[in-house]
């Protein structure tokens, strides 16, 4: 089997303040007010006649809302609405009950169904007040329209990605990186592999090995290794070790291990939706919104791509923008420079059975 396709440390650190609210359940109502303001009009007008009409119903109490989505929104804008009709019930002083406590027991039930036509987006809420009488419970009923939700993406295009091919080699590639010498302006390349780091200098056209450094190794070794090099910290992260050298990293590298609460290289925050995708978040924003790149949701037996996504922040949904970058096997590692607005990109080529480290460059349009 293979293994699946985790989110990388830099986005995770990056979506932990825009995501942990919105599914975790702890978003201040701040944020969820936000939330129709993300949402086109007839989205805007469902909700709200979502919340006026339950309010009608019931008298302001704790309530637990579930989702259940049978359309064809994705996970992303499904959470979006979710997010906006928590915000109307807020405003009609309701509350909500966490999960999996006695409150939530007590708690009137609310069961929203994101279901649709032909033209349009039905959802449903029905209120749950008495578990054993679910034939005499308030059902309301709100259309949206499909064609609001092309207009929503309308400004796809102020996104343009691009791929610059950099380096292939037979050997597995954790990482790589471009350096430029402050003083002549000459590039090195930095390729980092499962058990060494290799510096090449540039030869005509062509890249030539300069030196390796030899890296510590994990025990017992990983059958998914995973390693970053951080040349604005000069440091490099590997199974458990951080490695530290001058800021080219040319020298000797110091290796040290890391305490396991001190290890995150194994820690994933899922996001639905890409729950076997990789992401980024790239360091520059476009036209005042985070730039996300995510991969296909696909294993590593498939070809890949790379797409880029906009969000002003919570809630969701991470809008759709630009073209597509198509490769030939599955993008194994994305990590965003720390400046600008470009990522670093390996794949493993299916069809040469190479690992393929490409330049991801993001251009915002006017």
């Amino acid at each position: 089997m293979q293994p699946s396709r985790g989110i990388p440390l830099a986005a995770r650190v990056a979506l932990h303040t825009i995501l942990a609210g919105l599914f975790l359940g702890i978003t201040p109502h701040a944020s969820y007010a936000q939330a129709p303001s993300t949402l086109p009009k007839s989205w805007n007008d469902a909700v709200a006649k979502l919340g006026d009409e339950v309010a009608a119903a019931v008298s302001p109490a704790a309530v637990a809302l579930k989702v259940n989505n049978i359309s064809s929104l994705d996970a992303l804008y499904a959470g979006a609405v979710e997010a906006a009709v928590r915000g109307q019930l807020q405003r009609h002083s309701f509350s909500f009950a966490p999960e999996n406590t006695a409150a939530a027991q007590s708690a009137i039930r609310l069961q929203l169904s994101l279901s649709e036509s032909a033209g349009e987006y039905v959802w449903v809420m029905q209120v749950l007040s008495d578990q054993s009488d679910t034939a005499s419970s308030p059902v309301i009923i709100v259309a949206a329209s499909k064609a609001d939700s092309a207009d929503a993406g309308a400004d796809e295009q102020s996104l343009s990605l691009e791929k610059r091919f950099v380096w292939k080699q037979p050997e597995r590639v954790l990482d790589f990186a471009l350096l430029k010498d402050a003083t002549s302006g000459e590039l090195s390349l930095l390729v980092l592999g499962t058990n060494r780091l290799s510096i090449y200098k540039p030869t005509g056209s062509q890249w030539q090995l300069s030196r390796t450094s030899p890296m510590p190794q994990a025990t017992p070794p990983s059958r998914d290794p995973q390693g970053t090099i951080n040349l604005k910290e000069g440091r490099i992260s590997l199974n458990g070790f951080e490695c530290f050298g001058d800021s080219d990293l040319a020298g000797v590298l110091r290796c040290r291990g890391l305490k396991p609460s001190h290890n995150l290289a194994g820690a994933q925050m899922k996001i639905p939706g890409f729950l076997s995708s990789l992401s980024t978040t790239l360091a520059e924003k476009c036209l005042g919104e985070f730039v996300f790149l995510f991969t296909a949701e696909s294993d590593w037996t498939q070809s890949d791509s790379i797409q880029g996504r906009l969000t002003k922040g919570i809630p969701l949904p991470l809008v759709p923008a630009g073209n597509t970058l198509e490769f030939d096997g599955p993008v194994i590692a994305l990590q965003s420079e720390s400046v600008g607005s470009s990522a670093r990109a390996v794949v493993r080529n299916l069809k040469t059975d190479e690992y393929e480290a490409y330049i991801v460059t993001a251009t915002c349009g006017n």
